[in-house]
């Protein structure tokens, strides 16, 4: 492609530096007219040949005066290359007469006049290699045209001087090529130059264009963000306000708990979008597989978005399957929730259906959703794909959303090992189809709707806690303590070696990982396992939780296998997180 644009770049200069030399040659040629044609029709002999001779090169010139005027004014009638075409053409009737009528001289004239008529060819020759030495095909129909019947003429009859006078004519046609290919070679190389500038110069602007739409869409996205930001966050507190009030009811702070936490979850939601394109884009995003049942996972997105269709008179229907996956649960949850969000979302009328699909693959099912909604052009299937995109929505009322849905989806789907698949039309509703690898029911360990248990793997363990935010330590500590853990919470690296050193030996190390300004989770769990090496215990289990998205040092323990849970973190997955790694061996090792 870059080459093919190349080679139309140089025709096209080169079309227009032919045509743009033409108008000295059309005066360099009525002087020829009027020097060698007088000279030729006043001698001896002359004849009809030597006047019907002048008069087609008159005609000649006037025919080429006219294919230049033609170029000017209709420069698109033809492509570069046809023109330069037809310029050689020109030259061939422009330079023929001349050429030929020199065989005129040679009918029993002296060397002189023989001489001074190939002069004039000879200065013609290099008008034309001025004028044409940039094309090859236009330069050999200019220069041989006009020297090769007079350089043939003098070899022939060699009297006189005249086989000399061959030999050198021989000469100069050689040497105007060879001049001629050089030229060339610059000329090419000039535009090539060009043409990598100007292309150079596009890239840069579309570059621009890019980073100046990404910047506009963030920009309108935070600004759309900042709405949807503040409305919960003014809701929490006023709700925490209503809490302190001590004529209110149990009932109705219990209703102000429920608001708050239905507030958190739509803060979570936001949240979770943009995290979630940070965290894969960084590379920290870990993939935590189990084996469970679709259909639990299914009945949790069911609950999540029953309410909201049937705000809207939506029927959200979910078909029973029996179909175990073996994936990260969180991570395909959150890429079905944003496909069930949008379908809710642009669907007036009508219902939803989520569903496992099997096709040929025994090693892959599909888990698909489709609606009945407004649908999306051919031409938006693959932008809609993109971050903060949103297609048009013609009459469809106001827009929601902040076209990061899709986005997230593709993202997470990709680091799950998939691709996600659309099929979409105007008016016809959207199907969006998920792979999903099937699992082993002998291998699921828990269930996906069933509470948080009060007892199980966690139940009895000594918990270490390393965080510098003491509301931080205060809430984790709260929450294991509750789940039946033993818990010492540590401002620093220092407080933890000293809490080992005082005999606490934990089974599990949570572990922020910005830790003041002097020191990473990284070095806090190096000095934690090293203080417990040096007692003869075992490594704990161990999980950084972190708001950082993009630290090289993070990265590495991603890559290490360490579990990184990122900020905000809901209960519900840290549970399941510690539960997998406190286990029993046996499971682990058949997981």
């Amino acid at each position: 492609m870059h080459g093919d644009r190349e080679h139309g770049e140089i025709d096209e200069d080169l079309a227009s530096a032919l045509y743009a030399a033409d108008p000295a040659s059309f005066i360099a040629h009525c002087c020829a007219i009027a020097l060698l044609y007088p000279a030729l029709v006043l001698r001896p002999h002359a004849g009809w040949l030597v006047l019907g001779c002048a008069i087609f090169h008159g005609i000649a010139n006037g025919v080429s005066i006219c294919l230049w005027a033609w170029r000017r004014r209709d420069p698109l009638r033809f492509g570069a290359r046809r023109w330069i075409g037809l310029h050689a053409l020109r030259n061939v009737l422009l330079h023929a007469a001349p050429g030929v009528a020199i065989c005129f001289a040679f009918e029993n004239e002296s060397a002189g006049f023989v001489a001074a008529q190939a002069v004039l060819l000879v200065t013609l020759a290099a008008l034309a290699y001025g004028a044409n030495g940039l094309n090859l095909l236009n330069l050999s129909s200019a220069v041989l045209t006009l020297l090769l019947p007079v350089t043939v003429l003098s070899l022939m009859q060699p009297a006189d001087g005249r086989f000399a006078l061959g030999v050198v004519l021989a000469v100069c046609v050689v040497a105007i090529h060879l001049s001629g290919s050089q030229y060339r070679g610059l000329f090419r190389g000039i535009v090539k130059a060009r043409v990598e500038q100007e292309r150079l110069a596009h890239t840069i602007a579309l570059q621009k264009s890019v980073i100046e739409e990404a910047s506009l869409a963030k920009t309108r996205f935070f600004a759309a963000a900042s709405h949807d930001l503040r409305q919960p966050l003014h809701a929490i507190g006023l709700l925490a306000q209503a809490l302190t009030d001590n004529g209110a009811s149990a009932q109705e702070r219990d209703e102000s708990a429920q608001h708050i936490i239905a507030n958190v979850d739509a803060l979570n939601q936001l949240f979770n979008q943009v995290l979630d394109l940070a965290r894969i884009e960084s590379g920290v995003t870990q993939v935590i597989p189990q084996h469970f049942r679709l259909s639990e996972l299914l009945a949790r997105i069911e609950r999540q978005f029953r309410p909201a269709a049937a705000a809207k008179g939506l029927a959200l229907r979910i078909a029973p399957t029996p179909c175990v996956a073996f994936t990260d649960p969180v991570l395909l949850e959150r890429v079905i929730g944003n496909l069930v969000s949008n379908a809710v979302r642009y669907t007036e009328r009508g219902s939803i259906w989520i569903g496992v699909r099997h096709g040929g693959d025994s090693q892959r099912c599909h888990v698909e959703v489709r609606d009945s909604g407004i649908g999306i052009a051919p031409e938006e299937h693959t932008l809609v794909f993109e971050d903060f995109y949103q297609a048009p929505l013609d009459h469809h009322g106001p827009r929601e959303g902040h076209g990061l849905g899709l986005a997230t989806v593709r993202r997470l789907s990709r680091l799950l090992g998939s691709e996600p698949t659309l099929r979409s039309s105007p008016g016809r509703g959207t199907t969006m189809r998920v792979p999903v690898r099937i699992g082993d029911e002998n291998l699921i360990t828990s269930s996906l709707c069933a509470p948080l248990p009060v007892l199980g793997c966690i139940e009895g363990r000594r918990v270490l806690c390393v965080d510098d935010d003491p509301a931080n330590l205060d809430a984790l500590g709260a929450l294991l303590t509750r789940w039946g853990c033993s818990v010492r919470g540590c401002r620093d690296e220092l407080a933890a070696v000293r809490a080992i050193s005082e005999g606490f030996v934990p089974d599990v190390l949570l572990c922020d990982y910005q830790i003041d300004r002097h020191e990473t989770g990284a070095e806090v769990l190096q000095a934690v396992r090293e203080a417990l090496r040096r007692r003869g215990h075992g490594e704990p289990a161990s999980v950084v939780i972190t708001g950082d998205m993009g630290s090289p040092g993070l990265a590495a323990l991603v890559a290490a296998g360490l579990p990184v849970l990122h900020k905000p973190v809901t209960p519900t997955r840290l549970r399941r997180t510690l539960d997998m790694l406190l286990q029993p061996r046996g499971q682990d090792e058949a997981a």
